[in-house]
């Protein structure tokens, strides 16, 4: 209930940012909240002596990097940043010339990715910039060569549906300014949830099949370290988080809530509600660094991140339900694999 409580605070802080467009008194709790975090942070720096190296060093970045939030020009470095690498990663740069006879420049900065005069933008890197930090905090980058898989804990079914269904969910909408810049129509396209034709679940299915293929490949090329037998320590790990004494229903249930809920949830925050207003790289690192389970095993949240960039080229040239098709697919095959496993 913890987390729920302080998504359901930055999805206020999220509608505010919507309402600061037009009432001026929220612009300035936005702006007071971004200050009081950056002296929280700095106060932080001084009295964390126990920290590691690597987390006093992201603690000081998340200062620098929400101070330069604050200012307009700022903000215009960081949307000129943004536009060129998602117009690289995204395919715009080669897509333009092809598809529309544009300058190969002109196509890599045909889409502006964060709008720099936007409060709701102020507030979405605001708060994507101390999501991120908060959590790399936790990571330990000496752990790349010998990570470690941490104890398995069975997965509540409440967590699922507070955090990673209702909660992300929920942080999404307001992210987007439900009933406050948008009606529940335009948020819903905003998001990228619409209808799914026969060629979106098609596609969904191949990015099912891509995904059992990505994780192959990769225990083959980053598992198989001497005396590391990731793959077979993963294995354990999602065995003993997804236990359901290899009961057949109870299987299936735990399955379709992790499919529904954090296939939903996941995608809509990061491909529907992130990755149009930040771009797709910065998308896929948060969705990569939410998986905290995996701290000790950064390699594997590198690898979550790069499939996620897989899953943002296929939302960008269809829309967030396609990739939600597939990942939830993903997500039901597996966790019913791992969980009914007598």
């Amino acid at each position: 209930m913890q987390d729920f409580f302080l998504v359901t605070c930055i999805a206020v802080l999220a509608l505010m940012g919507h309402g600061a467009v037009k009432v001026k008194a929220f612009r300035w709790i936005v702006r007071i909240v971004i200050i009081c975090t950056i002296l929280f942070e700095l106060g932080a720096t001084a009295v964390s002596d126990n920290s590691s190296p690597f987390a006093q060093s992201v603690l000081i970045g998340m200062v620098i990097a929400t101070a330069i939030d604050l200012f307009l020009h700022g903000r215009k470095l960081y949307s000129g940043l943004l536009t060129c690498v998602d117009g690289i990663v995204s395919l715009r740069v080669l897509t333009g010339p092809i598809r529309h006879k544009m300058a190969p420049l002109k196509a890599l900065v045909d889409k502006t990715i964060f709008i720099p005069t936007s409060y709701p933008h102020i507030v979405g890197l605001f708060v994507y910039i101390t999501a991120l930090g908060f959590m790399l905090q936790n990571i330990s980058p000496a752990a790349m060569d010998f990570p470690s898989i941490p104890i398995p804990i069975p997965v509540s079914i409440q967590q699922l549906f507070s955090y990673n269904g209702i909660g992300l969910v929920m942080l999404s909408f307001c992210g987007v300014g439900i009933f406050v810049s948008r009606d529940w129509k335009a948020a819903f396209k905003r998001l990228g949830w619409e209808k799914p034709t026969l060629k979106h679940v098609g596609i969904g299915l191949l990015l099912v099949a891509f995904s059992f293929c990505y994780d192959l490949v990769w225990s083959l090329l980053t598992h198989a370290a001497p005396g590391q037998d990731m793959a077979t320590k993963l294995s354990g790990y999602n065995s003993g988080t997804f236990a359901s004494g290899a009961d057949l229903s109870a299987s299936i249930f735990l399955a379709l809530a992790t499919a529904i809920c954090a296939g939903v949830g996941e995608e809509t925050l990061t491909r529907g509600a992130l990755q149009p207003a930040l771009g797709i790289v910065p998308a896929a690192i948060l969705h990569g660094v939410l998986h905290a389970q995996f701290a000790h095993a950064p390699i594997l949240i590198i690898q979550i991140a790069i499939w996620s960039i897989c899953f943002g080229l296929v939302r960008r040239f269809t829309n967030t339900t396609t990739t939600i098709i597939g990942h939830a697919g993903f997500n039901f095959v597996t966790t019913f694999l791992f969980a009914f496993n007598p």
